[in-house]
């Protein structure tokens, strides 16, 4: 499953302060946040649907985190 996400992080630190809770808190997902981008888009890979528990998490520690598309595809 491959989820889309627009987010505010904006600033290399931002990334790492939620990186670090990504890693911790949501298990068996590959993930990318692009900083070029304009929408800082988050790309999520996973077995299963982790939209819920990703956007919990950034409103938790302050951030934004907007779903924008989910597809499946073959598991990674």
């Amino acid at each position: 499953m491959i989820s889309i996400f627009k987010t505010n992080i904006h600033s290399e630190n931002e990334l790492q302060k939620i990186a670090s809770y990504l890693n911790a808190r949501i298990s068996e997902i590959i993930w990318n946040i692009d900083l070029l981008d304009s929408d800082k888009i988050l790309r999520i890979d996973s077995n299963t649907n982790k939209n819920e528990e990703v956007i919990s998490l950034f409103n938790e520690v302050g951030y934004r985190c907007t779903n924008l598309e989910t597809f499946y595809a073959e598991p990674f």
